[in-house]
């Protein structure tokens, strides 16, 4: 039976085919004992949604316990995980503006914007801790981190940024398959880079006080661990 909202074209696509077949289905009173599911395509591509969804959370709380390993702080990689969600925003905002579906290809780029988002804070705030134990001032190591970063941060992002483009925007049969990823990668990175230059500055001041406990060279001096 033809179902009113699918075409050819659109069965290239499982996703508008079952939205489809549901409408259709949704006031269609069956008998008793008589029920319908969706097996096939669309239950592998739910079951795949659900794993890609467990491993960007377990790839988020990887990231954040990595951080606190070598920060040896808990407040210092909360901060930087504020980059994560800039990053998923622009990736979504890349996926609306080219009208493109949330697929499985766009859920991988999610998951590799976790790994990649997050050095952009951790070369800021690792530097602003780096000259608030040198006797800077909290302001002061604030605005002088932004501007001395901004450099590699910049190249850091433009550098992947560049590497997808190709992908992100080509025609070609090769580059349309892998372009939700490019697009999330790109859109991500384009949004939360320029937004982390102002974004986590304004989180490190709030959630860090004057006060900057660093161990210096006359304390280790003193203790007797320098020789």
């Amino acid at each position: 039976q033809e179902i009113e909202g699918i075409s050819p074209q659109s069965l290239i696509n499982i996703k508008p085919v079952t939205a489809a077949v549901k409408e259709a289905f949704k006031d269609m009173e069956l008998p008793g004992g008589v029920h319908y599911e969706f097996n096939g395509e669309n239950e592998y591509i739910m079951d795949a949604m659900k794993d890609l969804l467990l491993m960007l959370l377990i790839g988020i709380l990887l990231v954040y316990l990595i951080m606190v390993a070598q920060f040896q702080s808990l407040k210092s990689p909360f901060i930087i995980m504020f980059t994560i969600p800039l990053a998923f925003t622009g990736g979504l905002l890349a996926l609306i503006l080219l009208n493109k579906e949330i697929s499985i290809i766009a859920m991988i780029g999610f998951v590799i914007l976790v790994g990649i988002i997050v050095n952009n804070g951790i070369v800021l705030v690792d530097y602003t801790n780096q000259l608030r134990g040198r006797g800077y001032s909290k302001r002061e190591a604030i605005l002088e981190s932004g501007v001395t970063r901004m450099r590699p941060v910049l190249m850091t992002s433009l550098t992947t940024i560049l590497g997808l483009i190709i992908m992100a925007f080509g025609k070609t049969a090769g580059t349309d398959m892998m372009q939700p990823l490019a697009l999330v990668a790109c859109g991500g990175l384009i949004y939360a880079t320029v937004l982390t230059l102002l974004v986590v500055p304004v989180i490190y001041d709030i959630f860090n006080g004057e006060k900057f406990n660093a161990v210096k060279e006359d304390d280790l001096s003193i203790a007797g661990l320098l020789e």
